[in-house]
């Protein structure tokens, strides 16, 4: 019986995947660039910077190779102007931050390998909100890294809806 029921869950999971292949589902941010930016280079972001990481993810899930040798690329993706800030949204009786707000931005353009312009230079900036507690210090600090992480996924979320937009 435990055999049976065992084929019965992989036989629901096989018809399941397959109705959902093919009613048309994609899973969600998964970009569509176009073959010819790749490879491409990342200028202005460090290899062992965060925003490095994401972005090859990303470009990992598109088909989109991320060289880190300039001339080996067809495309230069070129990040400039970061910036990152913290600042306090509402104050308490006392003059203690209860909430902050986190904000970071940053300049690009795309460029192939001849140096010529493919997308103009362009700003993309995001910010989100978080309650400071006194009593949870350790907490809020992790809270504000995941939040930094998932403005940095926004910002790259938001680059390549451009480029799929202006790569048409």
């Amino acid at each position: 019986m435990h055999r049976k029921s065992r084929l019965f869950i992989w036989m629901s999971v096989a018809i399941l995947l397959a109705g959902l292949q093919g009613c048309g589902f994609h899973l969600r941010n998964v970009a569509k660039l176009p073959s010819s930016i790749s490879p491409i280079y990342l200028s202005g972001v460090g290899e062992h910077d965060p925003l490095h990481r994401e972005f090859r993810q990303v470009f990992d899930s598109a088909n989109v190779q991320l060289v880190t040798d300039q001339s080996k690329a067809n495309s230069i993706l070129k990040i400039s102007k970061q910036s990152q800030n913290r600042r306090v949204l509402s104050v308490d009786s006392r003059g203690k931050a209860v909430e902050y707000e986190i904000h970071h931005g940053l300049d690009f353009e795309l460029l192939n390998a001849s140096g010529t312009q493919l997308i103009e230079n362009q700003s993309v900036g995001s910010q989100r909100a978080y309650e400071n507690s006194e009593t949870d210090i350790l907490g809020k600090n992790q809270e504000e890294s995941l939040l930094r992480r998932d403005l940095r996924l926004d910002l790259i979320q938001r680059i390549v809806s451009r480029m799929q937009e202006q790569l048409r």
